[in-house]
């Protein structure tokens, strides 16, 4: 009977300790026309935020790439899926930048928030994918998606719904358009000349961590653990 009692009495205080640690009071940002407001809410709503978010977005990307069986068609769906449902910022709203999937559910956003669509989306779909901006020679700048194919990275501007082919028809890897070995092809009529930022395009090795392969759970975690074993060297 004390043994019982004792059982009782340690899982009503583990129930308790998790209850008290669900409440505590985390720090989320959202971003309004380029100023950042940093907002208080229970840890317990950042959490289950987070796995709504995660699970949307498998959702979402297996009824996107759905029959797909190549990378290459399931990034050029997810490619179209963007350019189609995430359309520019209008000038009479704000521009509000939080979550990737509050973007999704807006359908519009600046052309770094389209970028970031389109790479997380990719990563969901298990290819490795991040954006940046690239600058011209004169400092203007746009916002490009790098996804990774065949072992080469290749490069997207959903924003403007622009994509690049090399001699043989096929998509252009930042190689290929180094070399100037590359042709624009364009989802309207836009006129752009892409030449001064693409001859700046970066020489990428490796994919780093960024938002758009965060936002699983796992990789997530990995993240966390990294930064703060970051901040444990620094100090």
């Amino acid at each position: 009977m004390k043994k019982k009692l004792l059982s009782i009495i340690l899982w009503l205080s583990i129930i308790f300790a998790i209850i008290i640690l669900l409440n505590i009071g985390v720090t989320t940002h959202q971003g309004v026309n380029f100023r950042v407001h940093a907002m208080r809410v229970p840890l317990y709503l950042k959490v289950l935020d987070f796995f709504d978010r995660h699970f949307n977005y498998k959702q979402l990307v297996n009824d996107i790439i759905k029959d797909s069986k190549s990378d290459e068609e399931r990034a050029m769906k997810i490619f179209a899926w963007t350019y189609k449902n995430i359309r520019p910022n209008p000038k009479e709203l704000p521009v509000i930048d939080d979550h990737v999937w509050h973007i999704i559910i807006r359908g519009y956003g600046a052309d770094d928030q389209s970028c970031d669509v389109l790479t997380t989306l990719c990563n969901y779909a298990g290819i490795d994918s991040f954006f940046t901006w690239v600058y011209s020679g004169d400092q203007q700048r746009i916002s490009l998606s790098f996804v990774r194919l065949n072992q080469k990275w290749t490069v997207f501007d959903s924003y403007r719904g622009v994509y690049f082919k090399n001699e043989k028809g096929g998509l252009a890897d930042i190689g290929e358009i180094g070399s100037g070995k590359y042709q624009v092809s364009k989802s309207n009529d836009i006129e752009m000349d892409y030449t001064n930022f693409l001859n700046n395009l970066p020489s990428v090795k490796a994919m780093g961590m960024s938002r758009s392969n965060i936002q699983s759970p796992l990789r997530r975690l990995f993240y966390q653990v990294c930064v703060k074993l970051l901040k444990r060297n620094k100090n």
